[in-house]
């Protein structure tokens, strides 16, 4: 059995076609693994951040703890005082105003501690 032209053109248009497919097959491979590459280096630049944000996040909620536990034991003695739990974290704070925010945290316990030393300078604690 002879192939005759029809089939030879077919079988070569086939073999064409195959050989695009190929090699564009080969090429969206090539692309997703610098795709995945790219998405893998940047998912340990994001892992970096988030363990950064919450040493942050850790290091202002320390620093909160202490200036709350510095200012009770100095009002612990003003029996009018009714001294209650810290109030918890807001969840819907910009972590952008983290500074701001331990800076206001550091100026209101400096605050009340000088506040406090005023006071015992007067004899009044």
């Amino acid at each position: 059995m002879s192939e005759t032209a029809d089939e030879y053109d077919a079988a070569r248009e086939y073999k064409k076609v195959i050989g695009e497919l190929t090699a564009a097959a080969d090429a969206l491979r090539a692309r997703d693994r610098e795709r995945a590459e790219e998405l893998r280096s940047r998912l340990g630049e994001l892992d970096a951040a988030m363990l950064g944000a919450a040493d942050r996040a850790a290091r202002s909620r320390r620093a909160v703890e202490m200036h709350w536990e510095r200012v009770l034991e100095a009002l612990w003695n003003e029996n009018w005082m009714t001294l209650r739990p810290p109030p918890r974290p807001a969840a819907d704070v910009d972590p952008a105003e983290l500074d701001a925010l331990d800076t206001a945290s550091d100026r209101a316990a400096t605050e009340v501690m000088e506040a406090v030393e005023r006071r015992s300078w007067l004899g009044l604690g």
